[in-house]
């Protein structure tokens, strides 16, 4: 009877761990989102608003309160910040003048918000600095912006000109009308805002100023991101569908218009209206130039025509939405311990600065948590795609279930940085994380009983193979005598061995003690 009882036991055990390992290798599950109509503040995309500090009279440092105010109200997680250096046309920048400035990024790096950047000389004349004095006036600059990058988002060529828009100038050649020495001029002074902040995009005012700095050939799949000065070149059309040719933004649409289409893929391209135009800004035309020209950002409030033209057409919502990047989870799939996430960008643009992919896994026991660092480039995710994410969970987790969340960080770590998914019930505001709504199971894996043997060996009970184990011996009739290896003391007989390791797997053995 007492061996019926045993064999029946190691039998059960048995199949309860065959259906733990069948359960994990054929483990499915499928989860499909409901993406969210939502406009919620994301960083490095949509509206932005203006902001301006002048270097005569009183200094308007950014505010805290205000800036968390675009945010939260507006749904705004950027401004641009015009830094008008008129008082220094002949003087370096004062060091009073350069600690406001770090003040200002300290401000939009607790407030969650980002700066479109522009240094200008004037807005009311076409008086600017002399090329040497702009030159020294970056080379001041360039410790301030390269050591806080995280909270620029892009960087606008500025300096030459009236507004920094490179047109109305008296010392880089007026009005368009260029010499050879200005062409030169304007593209030594280019390629030198291009160092104010490394890790970030430089922005000029028409396809001509990219070109003369960046080359005419534009930017491809292959030569994206990979540092030369052309793939860090966009456009800030400050006249966007404005007229026919955007208030002289475009020169030749002919050639200008293929090549906007394909460097905007990969580099920003931004603005501003500056004129009502209805043939070309009418909701039922606008998304294609928004959609052709990947456009990351516009003025929250210019032109007023403009945005009211689009508030009463009804298109205004989906602008704010579409503006820049959009991520969208569609599904996600668990399949033999291969996770796939489907993700689809349904904004006009993609993501230009660098950050990670990580995928968290939080046991839902003990509460740790295991990141991967996922092998994709999030800024290749490109406007209207679907990109899909594979990571192997069973080589990487231990036993146990998992709750699976996406990071989309910003490398300066901060939460206020992270990438909310465009979905329902996903986001976590205070981690900064998206809830996959996955819940992934390990079970655990047993080695063949055949690799355990065991045996006595004088009075020890020896057992190979296996270093983590409990034991207990049973007399014939089924009493507990010994859980320990020596067999000391113990009368002449057959006796049941029971080892249990630490998988909870159960190996038995008949031994004979004499």
């Amino acid at each position: 009877m007492y061996k019926f009882h045993t064999i029946k036991k190691r039998m059960k055990k048995l199949l309860t761990t065959l259906l733990i390992l069948l359960t994990m290798v054929t483990q499915s599950q499928t989860v499909i989102y409901t993406a969210s109509t939502e406009n919620f503040p994301n960083p490095e995309r949509g509206w932005y608003k203006y902001t301006k500090a002048n270097s005569t009279g009183s200094y308007s440092f950014l505010s805290s309160s205000t800036l968390k105010g675009y945010k939260n109200t507006d749904k705004i997680t950027l401004v641009l910040r015009i830094y008008d250096l008129g008082a220094f046309k002949n003087t370096p920048i004062s060091d009073q003048f350069l600690a406001n400035i770090q003040t200002d990024f300290n401000t939009l790096r607790v407030a969650g918000l980002k700066c479109i950047l522009r240094f200008r000389y004037t807005e009311d004349d076409e008086i600017d600095a002399t090329k040497a004095m702009i030159l020294s006036h970056i080379e001041q600059l360039k410790p301030i912006t390269t050591a806080n990058q995280d909270v620029i988002h892009v960087v606008e060529a500025g300096f030459i000109g009236q507004y920094g828009e490179w047109y109305y100038t008296v010392n880089f050649g007026n009005r368009g009308v260029l010499t050879t020495q200005n062409i030169s001029d304007r593209k030594e002074i280019g390629l030198k805002i291009i160092e104010l902040a490394p890790t970030r995009m430089v922005m000029f005012r028409t396809p001509y100023f990219q070109q003369m700095i960046g080359g005419t050939t534009p930017i491809s799949t292959t030569t994206s991101y990979n540092g030369s000065i052309n793939s860090r070149i966009g456009l800030h059309n400050d006249a966007f569908l404005s007229s026919n040719s955007d208030s002289g933004t475009y020169k030749n649409t002919s050639t200008e218009y293929p090549y906007l289409d394909a460097q905007s893929k990969y580099t920003f391209c931004g603005g501003e209206s500056n004129a009502l135009f209805p043939t070309k800004q009418d909701c039922s035309v606008v998304f294609s130039w928004l959609t052709r020209f990947h456009y990351n950002y516009l003025n929250f409030g210019y032109h007023p025509d403009v945005i009211t033209l689009w508030q009463n057409g009804g298109c205004y919502n989906e602008i704010a939405r579409r503006l820049g990047y959009r991520f969208e989870l569609v599904s996600s799939t668990i399949t033999d311990g291969i996770l796939s996430i489907n993700v689809k960008n349904t904004g006009f643009a993609n993501i230009f600065n660098q950050r990670k992919v990580i995928l968290i896994a939080k046991n839902t026991t003990t509460n740790t948590q295991f990141s991967f660092e996922l092998n994709t480039d999030i800024r290749k995710w490109n406007a209207g795609e679907t990109i899909q994410i594979t990571q192997d969970l069973i080589n990487n987790l231990g036993e146990g279930d998992y709750s699976l969340f996406l990071n989309l960080p910003d490398n300066n770590g901060n939460v206020l940085h992270s990438i909310q998914l465009a979905n329902t019930g996903v986001w976590d505001a205070t981690k900064g994380i998206n809830n996959l709504n996955l819940t992934y199971t390990k079970g655990s894996i047993v080695q063949p009983p055949l690799t355990v043997s065991i045996f006595l060996q004088g009075n020890t009970i020896i057992i190979n193979n296996l270093t983590n184990y409990t034991i207990a011996v049973y007399n014939m009739k089924g009493q507990l005598v010994r859980t320990t290896n020596d067999l000391t003391g113990v009368r002449r007989g057959y006796y049941i061995i029971k080892v249990t390791n630490v998988n909870g797997v159960v190996y038995t053995q008949k031994i004979y003690k004499k």
